[in-house]
């Protein structure tokens, strides 16, 4: 076999009665999973599983440094198929000689670096310093004209019908243990599922117009059986996911081309920094307001409504006490805490004639 001809596989197989029909190792002083056998008539021998491939990925993750019991359970994750790309040992040995790490994209065709290199460097010699700047002034225009023809993208499901093929739809749906719900983890090339615009990633709301958000893999695979040679999914890629749970809204036909739901975020906010500046501030404006306004404003009118509560004998200790009736209430006690500390400390008037008297009470 030639380099030309080496080149990864991508095996999917479907569970037989008995299985897949091969058997997983690991091997001394290499990394990853190798197939050590593959049974005669099995569903692994019938999708071209080899003794002796190395496996790459398996759904579409890659598992070269994970154990054997990860890859294990990788391939138990995804109920009565797995999709593994594996590659044999020739194949193994000239990605490594050119530096490649191997991906689905090369089963048909590994690319050799050093041919696409010189046809690179070739490129740059051709152009001249005018050529490179009404080139750039081109891709500035184009890009520019872009931004104003193509407007802001509307998020919304999309709705995906095809009929089954000789091999199937050609998708792969998997479940995922940190997220809700059943995505599309693979499509198959010039499949059904990739002609009618389902894509890697998506989230599946709806199969044949039932929601099926809430629902077990298995009830969801049983509800695509059951439209016989044709299904229609509705789906949603995972940034249009995103806007739909944030708005809090369950995606559904109706948005195909209706009206979309509004992300509401700055009525949020705004109540809850309003609750908050209410809660906090607002004691503190008065003592601000009274030291901020003209000398007229704090003198005259406080004066008045606090003549009935403080002495007019008070002079200096008044405005103190004035003062402190437009504070908080914390403030305020502790302006009179204060006062009656100053009143406290100050000696009584002393009848001079019974000072031997008060001096031996003591």
């Amino acid at each position: 076999m030639t380099k030309e001809q080496l080149r990864p596989r991508l095996c999917v197989i479907e569970k037989g009665p008995s299985g897949y029909g091969f058997h997983l190792h690991g091997e001394k002083g290499k990394t990853g999973q190798f197939i050590r056998l593959v049974e005669a008539a099995s569903p692994a021998e019938r999708a071209g599983l080899r003794a002796g491939d190395k496996v790459i990925q398996v759904n579409g993750d890659s598992v070269e440094q994970d154990s054997h019991q990860q890859v294990v359970q990788k391939i138990k994750a995804v109920a009565e198929q797995t999709r593994l790309l594996v590659v044999d040992r020739e194949t193994d040995e000239l990605l490594r000689a050119r530096g490649l790490v191997c991906k689905e994209e090369y089963i048909n065709g590994i690319p050799d670096p050093t041919e696409s290199g010189q046809g690179q460097q070739a490129e740059p010699e051709e152009k001249s310093p005018v050529a490179e700047t009404k080139a750039a002034d081109t891709v500035s225009q184009s890009s520019s004209e872009k931004d104003m023809s193509d407007p802001q993208k509307e998020l919304r499901p999309r709705l995906c019908r095809m009929q089954k093929g000789a091999n199937g739809y050609g998708f792969n749906l998997h479940s995922e243990k940190s997220k809700v719900g059943q995505y599309i983890r693979a499509v198959d090339a010039d499949s059904p599922a990739e002609r009618s615009g389902l894509l890697p990633q998506d989230r599946i709301i709806e199969v044949n117009g039932e929601n099926v958000e809430g629902k077990q893999h298995s009830d969801v695979v049983t509800a695509i059986k059951t439209g016989g040679t044709e299904t229609s999914l509705l789906v949603v890629d995972p940034e249009t996911d995103e806007f739909f749970k944030k708005c809090k809204v369950s995606p559904s036909v109706a948005h195909l081309t209706g009206p979309l739901p509004q992300l509401i975020v700055n009525g949020d906010i705004e109540q809850k920094v309003n609750g908050d500046v209410s809660a906090t501030v607002t004691p503190t404006p008065a003592p601000s307001s009274n030291s901020s306004s003209s000398p007229s404003t704090p003198t005259t009118p406080s004066r008045d409504t606090s003549a009935p509560i403080v002495k007019p004998q008070l002079d200096g200790d008044k405005t103190a006490g004035e003062v402190g009736l437009s504070l908080s209430t914390s403030a305020a006690e502790a302006k009179e805490k204060v006062h009656s500390k100053r009143s406290s400390k100050r000696a009584p008037q002393m009848d001079w004639s019974k000072k031997n008297e008060l001096f031996s009470n003591l």
